[in-house]
């Protein structure tokens, strides 16, 4: 949320939370094991809520952290219950790397969209840096020619 909360204060953004309807484990480990369960079904686990006016948003900045080197199952759930044909989709994660991961997932997933060079940063990093990964972000929306 870190990195989303940023961007969003960057160019003015509304907010959509992918919130799971049955939670995560708080704990890491269990959580990574939760993870690991949802890729091995090729599960499709429910959110809460819907965006609202879904249609009337040109472009997606998608958030995501990586688990187990996938996005989280969830954010299959999501791509496949939205229409983004004729969108433009700007993702970014978090994970134990810098490494993005996920263009070519959403590119299949999201039919029609447009999807963008996205970036990857350090949840670490995010966490102990905000400041620095304030500029990062910036730099990176000036380079989209989004800011």
């Amino acid at each position: 949320h870190i990195v989303a909360d940023i961007i969003a204060e960057n160019i003015d953004a509304d907010m959509f939370e992918i919130k799971p309807v049955e939670l995560y484990p708080a704990d890491y480990h269990e959580c990574t094991e939760v993870a690991k369960s949802e890729q091995e079904a090729n599960a499709r686990p429910a959110y809460v809520g819907k965006v609202e006016n879904f249609d009337s948003y040109d472009t997606i900045y998608l958030g995501y952290p990586i688990w187990w080197s996938d996005l989280p199952m969830i954010v299959y759930t999501f791509l496949e219950a939205n229409d983004f044909r004729g969108k433009t989709v700007i993702p970014f994660c978090t994970s134990a790397s810098e490494t993005f991961i996920g263009k070519e997932d959403i590119e299949k997933y999201a039919e029609g969209a447009k999807v963008l060079d996205g970036i990857g940063i350090r949840g670490k990093y995010c966490q102990e840096n905000p400041d620095n990964v304030k500029s990062e972000i910036h730099n990176w929306l000036k380079k989209l020619g989004k800011i």
